[in-house]
């Protein structure tokens, strides 16, 4: 009698932890610009400049290199 009645709670518990399972379904970003990796060194003083102002603007370091880098090469 007792297996019968743990059977059953087990049962129960299976069947409420699938209902509680939801998969949330997020696009995939498509890139509109092909990139590519690229390294490179530079001063101290200027990274630490770059850092800054990509904080202090809310953009990453990255855009504001690419911005420089495209407006220089106008």
């Amino acid at each position: 009698m007792k297996s019968e009645s743990m059977n059953d709670l087990i049962n129960k518990v299976k069947s409420n932890n699938q209902q509680n399972k939801i998969q949330k379904i997020v696009p995939v970003p498509t890139k509109e610009i092909e990139e590519v990796q690229f390294s490179f060194y530079i001063e101290k003083e200027i990274y630490k400049k770059l850092k800054l102002k990509a904080f202090q603007n809310e953009i990453s370091m990255k855009e504001i290199v690419n911005n420089a880098l495209r407006n220089s090469l106008v």
